[in-house]
């Protein structure tokens, strides 16, 4: 018992020095938006202004492709939610679903990772542009977890990241359905990136995703 305290104790303190030492970080010119905290970020520092370019229409249609130029959109992305696939049977209006997301195969990932270097960002808008529903981890967010899990941004609901020591390829979180009746269809927008790890904007991989959830009365 001792030991598995001991080593708990070390993984809280190993990912907080690295969580220290990624907040200094800052994006430069041509930089990735590579951890979380980089979509905060003021333009006059590199960062988006809370801009999350899922090819929305809140963001004007505009995605990852447009820092991330010359990518072949070769990876294969799938979203889909449990106990139902709302995207196949529909959604009910108060209901929580599970959501899942999964790059079929890394293409650009280097042999060597010591941080995670695929990015997604997923929102729900309705059809007249207003965010749909809510997502949430299950658990309450803190600094920590967003290290190894999504990280869900409010109030807009946007899903940002696979969490920076998250070597996965597949990503879990919950969604709930909007608690009023009559939003009709949502649509959820993503983009995902998958990156080669030189926190630049060349050489990565580039998946955009649009899919409609009707309502059942």
């Amino acid at each position: 018992m001792d030991r598995i305290r001991h080593g708990c104790r070390g993984r809280l303190l190993l990912a907080g020095l690295a969580s220290l030492a990624l907040l200094s970080l800052r994006p430069q010119e041509s930089s990735a938006l590579q951890f979380y905290f980089f979509f905060e970020i003021p333009y006059s520092e590199g960062g988006t202004a809370e801009q999350y370019f899922t090819g929305s229409p809140r963001y004007k249609l505009y995605d990852c492709r447009v820092c991330h130029v010359g990518a072949s959109r070769q990876i294969r992305v799938d979203l889909w939610t449990e106990p139902v696939d709302i995207f196949r049977s529909g959604y009910r209006a108060g209901e929580k679903y599970t959501v899942h997301l999964e790059l079929e195969k890394e293409l650009r990932g280097p042999p060597k990772k010591f941080f995670s270097t695929n990015n997604f960002c997923v929102e729900v808008l309705d059809r007249s542009g207003r965010n749909a529903g809510t997502f949430d981890l299950g658990y309450p967010w803190n600094g920590l977890t967003q290290l190894f899990d999504p990280t869900v941004l409010s109030p807009d609901g946007t899903t940002v990241l696979s969490g920076i020591f998250n070597m996965d390829l597949h990503w879990s979180w919950f969604w709930s359905a909007p608690e009023e009746p009559g939003r009709g269809s949502l649509l959820f927008y993503g983009g995902f990136v998958d990156g080669n790890g030189d926190l630049k904007v060349f050489g990565d991989e580039v998946a955009v995703l649009k899919k409609e959830a009707r309502e059942i009365p």
